[in-house]
């Protein structure tokens, strides 16, 4: 679970880090456009009936 977390490289470096935060990053932009868009989808939806 350690080497999975740390992703320490050939020499020595742990990028880890790095790369769990950016896929945080992109799980919640993901996440906040489908909410937004649902939101929005809703709204069209009530105005037209």
């Amino acid at each position: 679970m350690a080497e999975a977390f740390l992703m320490q490289s050939q020499n020595g470096q742990n990028h880890g880090i790095f790369v769990w935060s950016v896929v945080v990053i992109v799980f919640l932009c993901i996440l906040a456009t489908f909410i937004f868009y649902k939101i929005n989808i809703k709204k069209i939806s009530k105005k037209l009936k």
